[in-house]
C-alpha cells in the first residue's frame, strides 16, 4: 500500500507549528498543575491549621465547663449539704448555677458515690454513679473533665428533658456506611467533676455536671466564625465544621442545598474507617454532596475511646473554578498562536519548495529514461548545491551503464563457475563423512576387543599367584581351601566382566545383596597386592570403625572401587599415600566412597574425558576401567565425581543409595 504524497511546503508548516504547540501544550500542562498543585497544597494546609484552632476552641469550651463545676464545687453550701440530710436544700444554688450557665445537667454525688441531688431532676436520687470512672477521679480531690457518651436512660435520669432533644433522625449520605438505626437516641457531652471538700480538708463528695452537643450548633457556629472569615460579597463562610457521634453530625454548620443544618447526615465511609481506628484524616473527602479540603480530629471519652470526630472544611469548588479559569487563558493563548503562525508558516513552506519542485520534475524525467540537461536552480543554497550534485549524478550513471552490462556476463559466469565447485565439494564432504564413520566403528570394535583381554587379565593374574601358593602348599602336603574358594571368585569375575560390558549400556541386570562397603574395601586393599605392590605406597584406611550396610551388586562395586584402587596406585609412579575413606547420609539415604591419591593430578580437560569410552593416558591402558566403572554406578542410581588439580593429587568420590529402587532390584 502507497503512502499519500505529501508536499514539502505541509511538512514545512507542520514542522514549524507542531513544535510550538507543542510547547505552549507542555507549558500549559506543566504550569497548571504546578498552580493548581500549589493552592490545593495550601488549602489543606490551611484547613490542617483550622483544625488545630477548632480543636483548641472545644478544649476551651470544655475548660469553661471545668471552671463552672470546679466553682460549684468549692461552695460551702454543698459540703453543709452533704453532712446534713436536712440542710439538702441548701443546694438549691445548683440549679441556678444549672440555668445561668446553660449545662445539661448538674448531679452532686457524696463520697461513696451515691446520688444525693440532682438540679435538674430532684425527684431522682439514690442511685449509685460510683461506677462512672470520672467520678472516681474526682473522689481523689481532683478536678477531671473530657468527653461521655450517654444512653437516652442514663440521660434522663440526669435530666428528663434531654433525650428528646438527643433524638437525631439518621439521613442517607453518598459514600457513607449503611448505619443500622434509624433514629440516634444517644449523646454526647461534654463533662466535668469536681471534688467537694469538707471544713477538715477531706473530699465530701462530687458535684458531676454536663454540657449536651447534640443539636448544639453554639460551639461549630463560633469556630466558623473565628477561623473562616465571611466572604465580603457573598456574606457566607468559606468553610464549616461539625461534630460527629460515630459518623452522625450532631452538630454542624454543614448546608444542605436547602439551606438547612446537615445534622444528622453522615462522614463518608472512607474517613469514618480511619477515625474508628483513631488515626486522624487530612486531605480531600465527600462531605454531604461534594468534595472538600478537610481534617479531621478523633474525639475520645473519658476513659480513652473513640466516639466521634472533630471536623473543619473547605469546599473545592472555588479552586475547580480557579483551575478552569487557568485552562481557559491558556486555551486562548494557544488559539492565537495557531491562527498567526499557520499562514506565517504555509508562506515560508511555499517559497522554499518551488526550487525543490523544479529539481524533481528534472529527476523524473531522468528515471523515465528521457534525455535530460543539467537542471538550474536559482538559488544559492543547499538545494542548488543538491541540484549541482545531481547534475553530476547524471553524467556518471551514462558512464557506468556500459560498464555495469559488462560486468553482469563476467558475474554470471563466475557464479556458474562456483556453484559447480561447491557441488563438487558437498560429494566429497559426504564421501568422506561416511569414511569416517567406518573407521570409527572399526576402530571401537578392536579397542573394545582389547579392553576385553586387559580387563580379564586383572583377574587371571590373581588366579595365576594362587594357583603359585597351591603348588607351594601341595609340596608341604597341606591344600588350603582359602586359596581354591579365591580362584572360584577370581573365575566367576571374569565372567561378569563380559556382563559389565553391557552394563555400561544399560542392557546388563543386577544382583542386589546387602553387604559391608568395609569389608568390601579391605578385601580390595588385601588383594590388590597381587596386582600392584604395596611397598613404595602408605595405604591409609580410614573406613574402618565405620559399619555401613549397603543393598547392591556386591561384584559389580567391587570391580569399581578395584579399578580405582589401582588406577590411584598407578597413578603414584615412584610412591605415594593413598586414603580410602567412607561416609553415609542416613536421612538423604546415600553412602560415599572416597578414594584419594597424592598422584601428579589430572589436568581440567583430562578430567572432562575420564569416562568416555576407550579413553586412557596409559601406554597399555584401554579406556574402558573408568567408563565400565561409570555405567556400574549409573546403573546404581549413583554418581561419580573427580576433584583434582596437576600436581595436587586427584580425588575420585562414589556416591550411591543405600538401597535400591524396588523396580531395579533382583533378588538373590
Amino acid at each position: 500500500m502507497k503512502f499519500l504524497r505529501t508536499s514539502i511546503r505541509v511538512k514545512l508548516t507542520v514542522g514549524t507549528m507542531v513544535p510550538l504547540v507543542a510547547a505552549i501544550a507542555v507549558c500549559w500542562v506543566i504550569g497548571s498543575s504546578i498552580i493548581i498543585t500549589r493552592f490545593l497544597s495550601e488549602a489543606q494546609q490551611t484547613v490542617e491549621t483550622n483544625l488545630s484552632s477548632a480543636n483548641e476552641m472545644f478544649v476551651g469550651e470544655l475548660a469553661r465547663l471545668s471552671d463552672v463545676i470546679r466553682l460549684a464545687g468549692l461552695s460551702p453550701e454543698l459540703s453543709a449539704a452533704l453532712r446534713d440530710d436536712k440542710n439538702l436544700p441548701a443546694a438549691l444554688p445548683l440549679r441556678s448555677i444549672l440555668r445561668n450557665d446553660r449545662l445539661s445537667f448538674l448531679t452532686l454525688v457524696d463520697r461513696y458515690g451515691f446520688v444525693r441531688y440532682r438540679a435538674a431532676n430532684p425527684g431522682s436520687t439514690g442511685d449509685s454513679l460510683k461506677a462512672e470512672k470520672i467520678i472516681a477521679d474526682a473522689s481523689k480531690g481532683i478536678v477531671c473533665s473530657g468527653i461521655s457518651l450517654l444512653r437516652s436512660e442514663e440521660a434522663f435520669r440526669e435530666n428528663p428533658q434531654l433525650p428528646p432533644l438527643m433524638n437525631i433522625p439518621i439521613k442517607p449520605t453518598p459514600l457513607a456506611r449503611i448505619y443500622t438505626k434509624q433514629i440516634e437516641n444517644r449523646g454526647l457531652f461534654l463533662v466535668c467533676a469536681a471534688p467537694v471538700m469538707a471544713a477538715d480538708g477531706t473530699v465530701a463528695g462530687v458535684v458531676y455536671g454536663g454540657l449536651l452537643l447534640n443539636g448544639e450548633n453554639r460551639l461549630v457556629d463560633r469556630i466558623t466564625r473565628v477561623i473562616f472569615q465571611p466572604r465580603e460579597s457573598a456574606g457566607q463562610p468559606v468553610g464549616s465544621a461539625t461534630i460527629f457521634l460515630d459518623d452522625v453530625r450532631i452538630a454542624t454548620s454543614v448546608m444542605n442545598e436547602r439551606g438547612e443544618r446537615a445534622i444528622g447526615t453522615m462522614m463518608s465511609t472512607e474517613v469514618y474507617n480511619a477515625i474508628s481506628r483513631g488515626e486522624k484524616w487530612n486531605g480531600k473527602a465527600f462531605v454531604l454532596d461534594k468534595w472538600n479540603f478537610t481534617a479531621y480530629e478523633p474525639l475520645r471519652d473519658y476513659r480513652g475511646a473513640v466516639v466521634g470526630a472533630l471536623y473543619v472544611g473547605m469546599p473545592e469548588q472555588p479552586y475547580a473554578e480557579l483551575r478552569s479559569q487557568i485552562n481557559t487563558i491558556f486555551s486562548g493563548v494557544l488559539i492565537f498562536v495557531t491562527l498567526f503562525g499557520v499562514p506565517l508558516s504555509a508562506w515560508l513552506g511555499s517559497s522554499m519548495a518551488r526550487p525543490i519542485k523544479a529539481l524533481e520534475e528534472g529527476a523524473r524525467r531522468i528515471a523515465a529514461g528521457e534525455k535530460q540537461s543539467d537542471i538550474t536552480v536559482d538559488s544559492r543554497d543547499e538545494i542548488a548545491s543538491l541540484a549541482s550534485e545531481f547534475n553530476v549524478m547524471n553524467r556518471r550513471l551514462k558512464e557506468r551503464e556500459h560498464e555495469i552490462l559488462a560486468l553482469n556476463h563476467t558475474l554470471e559466469a563466475k557464479v556458474t563457475e562456483r556453484t559447480t565447485q561447491l557441488e563438487e565439494k558437498n560429494e566429497q564432504l559426504l564421501l568422506a563423512q561416511k569414511e569416517l564413520a567406518q573407521a570409527e566403528r572399526l576402530a571401537a570394535i578392536g579397542l573394545l576387543a582389547s579392553g576385553v583381554a586387559h580387563e580379564i587379565n586383572n583377574p587371571l593374574a590373581i588366579i595365576r599367584g594362587n594357583v603359585e601358593l597351591l603348588e607351594m602348599n601341595n609340596s608341604a602336603g597341606d591344600h588350603g581351601p582359602e586359596e581354591l574358594d579365591t580362584i572360584m571368585r577370581q573365575v566367576a569375575r571374569i565372567e561378569r566382566i563380559v556382563k559389565n560390558l553391557r552394563a555400561f549400556s544399560r542392557s546388563g541386570s543386577k544382583t542386589l545383596s546387602r553387604f559391608s562397603l568395609g569389608e568390601v574395601l579391605e578385601d580390595i586393599l588385601d588383594q590388590v597386592g597381587h596386582q600392584v605392590s604395596l611397598d613404595p605406597y602408605s595405604v591409609t584406611r580410614d573406613y574402618r570403625g565405620k559399619e555401613i550396610i549397603i543393598e547392591a551388586d556386591e561384584d559389580q562395586l567391587r570391580q569399581v572401587f578395584t579399578n580405582l584402587i589401582v588406577n590411584g596406585l598407578q597413578a603414584m609412579e615412584g610412591g605415594g599415600a593413598l586414603f580410602v575413606d567412607i561416609g553415609a547420609d542416613p536421612e538423604g539415604g546415600l553412602c560415599r566412597v572416597a578414594v584419594a591419591d597424592t598422584g601428579p593430578g589430572i589436568g581440567e580437560e583430562e578430567v572432562e574425558k575420564l569416562f568416555t569410552p576407550f579413553y586412557t593416558t596409559k601406554s597399555q591402558g584401554t579406556g574402558l576401567g573408568l567408563a565400565v566403572s561409570y555405567g556400574i554406578v549409573r546403573d546404581h542410581g549413583g554418581e561419580i565425581e573427580v576433584l583434582s588439580e596437576p600436581g595436587q593429587g586427584t580425588i575420585f568420590c562414589v556416591i550411591l543409595p543405600l538401597r535400591q529402587a524396588p523396580e531395579k532390584q533382583e533378588a538373590v
